[in-house]
């Protein structure tokens, strides 16, 4: 259930196949918590413009498309 809270606000999903993260934010910019199956770490968005810091593992993205701001 809080993961659910932080993908409503935030818009945070990540498709592995296509390694595309979409961020969709309903609340401006942030900085979240992301997990997959091959790592964790934070997802921030700060003026449009997307960070990621894996903490642990690996997320490998290869695009980004964020939505709505």
């Amino acid at each position: 259930a809080s993961y659910a809270m932080l993908q409503a606000l935030t818009g945070v999903r990540y498709d592995a196949v296509d390694k595309t993260l979409y961020i969709d934010s309903k609340i401006g910019d942030f900085t979240s918590f992301i997990s997959t199956g091959t790592g964790f770490g934070t997802i921030s968005l700060k003026n449009g413009k997307p960070r990621l810091e894996v903490l642990f593992g690996s997320i490998d993205v290869k695009k980004y498309n964020i939505f709505g701001k």
